[in-house]
This record gives structure tokens, C-alpha cells and sequence, in this order.
């Protein structure tokens, strides 16, 4: 076990250490697992992202290999609500853009145990479960290519926001802070990045979301303005936003806010006063830094009505996402009939070449079954 600070990252084996980082929270360093040891049945294989409410492992249960997520101290509700919400949308549909919600203890389901709940050292976890995706998060691609081909950042946009309608249609909630680090990139056998939305973010509705849950959850550089405005209710419009600023950081090759190494009251006070520098890219049309530039609106009302009509003007300039091709998979029954055919294929090689054989020396085929049939 170790400690983690989720604003800069950096982990430590001694669990007495406070963050280093003037900028980071004193005291509210959270416990990360190692390799090696278990939260349940489950088995950890390596740490892959700390997100601010939790961390994502690569683990293993009864020999299977899958993704874990267990929310840091004090982020408990909010993965209750993330697990619950996608145990709902599954039953209505599995969206390919979100993660495979599996049951939190092995002999039940996911619409009974969506979350899990276990005590390690003295102390309760919560997590949830899902099938493994071999991927990437965008932060890291975009730390090693800070401006992706425009054409993958698009279809990544687009795909993005068809989960996110589909979060507020057939959820009924909204996200509310939609950065690189919520968004895990597989590619396909083509070159072309496939996301996963594997962070919901605030998920809630938005007459229910709290003030206070846009400091507590919300990564301070990738928040809607309105969330920083008290009395304010946030709509649909807000994760137009939330998608517009991440196509933004990938368009411009670095994030509208910068936040690294700085106070978070500083990165929300620049949210909520200072707009972005233009959109300037000599290859791309004044249509498309348009589009970028309406969703990142500071006034909601001037931006796309939704995620639906901000991923349809971007269709009309960069198209639809190709479909993808599906991998042919190699299975025991697959395997099973090859090596048949290829058996069919040796004997009646070997039984042609000896009929001509056995004619000149007289001898009836027949003969040779003889044994066998006695």
C-alpha cells in the first residue's frame, strides 16, 4: 500500500508523507495498492490512472482479467452513483463507448451488485468492476503528441459525444467534466482511436448537483463556467462545453487553461473570467475554429442545444466515424476445424499418391482396411 496525491500525481511508500507540491491539497493523500495484493477476491496487477475520485487498476479475478476502480476518501457517493448509473443504461442498452459494467462480487450480477464494498486495513472501499480494455488515457497521448491529426481528434469528439447523449437520454444525468483524463483511447486494427468514457465524471441530474461538488470532483482546468456560479442549475450545454474544450486542447496542441503547478483557485477564477485564445490553425477552415469557439461559450445559451447538434456540425466537416472492422477471433472451434480439414486434406494426399502404387503391384486397396475392420 502507498500513498497518492491526485492533484500532481506523485506516490510514496511511507504513508506519513504530506504532497510536496505547494499547490496541492495538504493531508488528503489517498491509499494506492500495489502489485501483488488483493482488495477482496481481486488481485493487483498494476495501477493504470489516478483519476481525482479514484484509481484504475489492472486486476484479476478467479483468473480473469479485468479493470478495477476504487474511489479515493471521501469520493464514495460518487462512484455509487457512476455504478448505478451504468448498471441503468446497460439494461436498456450496452453503449460501445462505455465501459462493460461486471458484477462487484463474483457470484451475483451487475443490476444486484453494481458496486462493491470491502474493508482493507481498517478501512472501507468502494469500487466497481468492468471488462479490461487494452488502451491508452488521452492525457497520455497527448503528453507524448500534444496535437493528434485533426481528423482522429474529430471522430474521437464525435464518438465522445454520442456516449454523452446517450448518458442524457437513457440516464437522465449529465457529466459535467470531460477532460483527457476521463477518456481511455484503444486503436483498431486500422490506426483509428476508439474511446472509452471510462470516468462519468459528476454524473448527476442537474437539478441535484451541489455547489461544492465542482471542487471536490471537477478537474478545476475542464469545468464548465456555470458550475463556478452559484444558483446556477447547468443543462445539457455544459458537457457541450466539456467536449468542446477537450477538442480544443488537441486542435491547439495544449490546454485552454493551464494548470499544472498552479493553485486550483487560480486555474477556476481563469474558467470563469478569461476566455481562450482563438483557435488558429492555417490548415483547418474558419468553420471548424468556429465551431470549436461556440462551444466553449462562456454563456451557455450561445452554445450548441446539446452534445447531438454540436457532434452534428462536426460531421458535416470532418464526416462519420468509420465503422469499425471487427477482429476475426480464433476460437477452440475454429481451431478444432482447421486442423480437421488439414487432416482430411494429408489423407487423401497420401491415398492418391498410393493407388498407383498399389495397382502396378497388383494389390487391392481394400486389403489394407482389413486389420482395422477385424
Amino acid at each position: 500500500m502507498k500513498k497518492v496525491c491526485t492533484t500532481c500525481e506523485r506516490i510514496w511508500d511511507e504513508t506519513n508523507l504530506w504532497c510536496k507540491t505547494r499547490t496541492c491539497t495538504a493531508g488528503s493523500l489517498s491509499v494506492v495498492f500495489d502489485y501483488g495484493e488483493y482488495l477482496s477476491d481481486i488481485l493487483i496487477v498494476r495501477m493504470i490512472r489516478v483519476l481525482r475520485t479514484a484509481t484504475i487498476y489492472e486486476a484479476q479475478r478467479a483468473g480473469q482479467r479485468i479493470m478495477l476502480k476504487v474511489a479515493h476518501d471521501g469520493c464514495q457517493e460518487q462512484l455509487k452513483r457512476e455504478a448505478t448509473t451504468l448498471a441503468k443504461l446497460a439494461q436498456e442498452q450496452q453503449h460501445p463507448m462505455l465501459p462493460i459494467l461486471l458484477p462487484a462480487y463474483q457470484f451475483a450480477t451487475g443490476e444486484q451488485r453494481p458496486y462493491g464494498k470491502t474493508v482493507y486495513q481498517n478501512q472501507t472501499k468502494y469500487y466497481m468492476v468492468f471488462e479490461f480494455v487494452e488502451g491508452e488515457f488521452l492525457r497520455d497521448l497527448l503528453i507524448k503528441n500534444p496535437q493528434p491529426w485533426y481528423q482522429h481528434a474529430a471522430w474521437m469528439t464525435i464518438s465522445v459525444a454520442d456516449a454523452i447523449a446517450f448518458l442524457h437520454v437513457k440516464g437522465g444525468k449529465l457529466h459535467l467534466n470531460i477532460n483527457p483524463e476521463s477518456i481511455l483511447i484503444r486503436t483498431d486494427k486500422e490506426g483509428i482511436p476508439r474511446p472509452m468514457l471510462v470516468d462519468l465524471g459528476i454524473v448527476s441530474e442537474p437539478q441535484m448537483v451541489s455547489p461544492s461538488w465542482a471542487n471536490k470532483y471537477a478537474h478545476p482546468a475542464y469545468i464548465p463556467p456555470e458550475l463556478l456560479d452559484r444558483g446556477v442549475m447547468p443543462g445539457p450545454t455544459a458537457d457541450v462545453y466539456g467536449l468542446g474544450i477537450v477538442l480544443y486542447e488537441m486542435l491547439t496542441g495544449a490546454p485552454a487553461y493551464r494548470f499544472k503547478m498552479r493553485a486550483e483557485d487560480d486555474v477556476r477564477r481563469d474558467v470563469r473570467m478569461q476566455p481562450p485564445l482563438p483557435v488558429n490553425r492555417s490548415d483547418l477552415s474558419e468553420d471548424v475554429a468556429n465551431i470549436v469557439t461556440q462551444a466553449i461559450e462562456r454563456n451557455p445559451a450561445n452554445r450548441h442545444a446539446d452534445v447531438r447538434t454540436f457532434a452534428k456540425a462536426m460531421r458535416v466537416k470532418f464526416g462519420e466515424v468509420p465503422p469499425e472492422k471487427k477482429r476475426r477471433l480464433i476460437t477452440r472451434r475454429r481451431v478444432g476445424i482447421f486442423l480437421l480439414l488439414v487432416l482430411f486434406v494429408i489423407i487423401f494426399i497420401l491415398i492418391s499418391a498410393l493407388l498407383p502404387i498399389l495397382n502396378n503391384a497388383g494389390t487391392n486397396p481394400g486389403m489394407l482396411l482389413l486389420p482395422f475392420i477385424r
